[in-house]
């Protein structure tokens, strides 16, 4: 199935995973994001904000570009992620948005309690990908840093991941008891999130877990 990538400004890795792009996927630059897409030989399909931080605004204007006010409500992310799920796409993928500003980070970060989550979030410090249900990693590297914490701020979400250093076994995640940088104890790492309700397993420094 089709899906959107959400590229958008802020901290974002040097290059991403050579199969995460389809040739169906709808392509989207919230403002600056543009620039991180252009640096990685991406192709757009959508521009959309109020271009105030993009280096490339004649460019933009040449694609199919929502020009938004500067003054406005909503960030150019939550604008992205509005457009694409106008657009059907119920499932996407985010890339930058990391580091730089705390309070776009926390903003970015609370768009998942209105809206879906990201399949994945590509920044220039992590990779965090959702788990919702059951899902296995493999090929890890042994002894890798991992983090978990829930989708939502006030959610609490029972998990179950026994090959780390500290195992988890039934354990009630919140943002008040994170699994923070944790150990991998084997190259495979099986998760199992309770309930239906979900959770990101970061693994930082994006660029290293490819």
């Amino acid at each position: 199935m089709s899906k959107a990538i959400i590229f958008t400004g802020g901290g974002a890795p040097t290059h991403l995973p050579s199969d995460l792009i389809d040739t169906h996927d709808y392509v989207i630059a919230a403002d600056s994001g543009y620039d991180t897409a252009k640096r990685m030989g991406i192709r757009v399909d959508c521009c959309i904000g109020d271009f105030d931080s993009t280096r490339f605004l004649a460019e933009i204007i040449e694609h199919n570009a929502l020009k938004q006010p500067k003054d406005k409500d909503e960030s150019d992310t939550e604008l992205a992620l509005r457009h694409a799920l106008d657009q059907g796409y119920t499932e996407y993928v985010l890339v930058g948005g990391g580091g730089f500003r705390m309070d776009h980070l926390f903003a970015t970060y609370a768009l998942f309690s209105r809206y879906p989550a990201p399949l994945a979030w590509y920044t220039c410090y992590e990779t965090l990908h959702l788990v919702t249900g059951f899902r296995r990693f493999s090929n890890l590297e042994i002894g890798m840093t991992i983090s978990l914490f829930p989708v939502h701020y006030a959610e609490k979400v029972v998990v179950t991941a026994k090959a780390l250093f500290w195992p988890l076994d039934r354990y009630a995640l919140s943002m008040t008891s994170l699994s923070l940088s944790n150990r991998t104890n084997d190259s495979v790492l099986q998760l199992l999130v309770e309930h239906d309700k979900s959770l990101f397993v970061c693994f930082p420094v994006a660029d290293r877990q490819d």
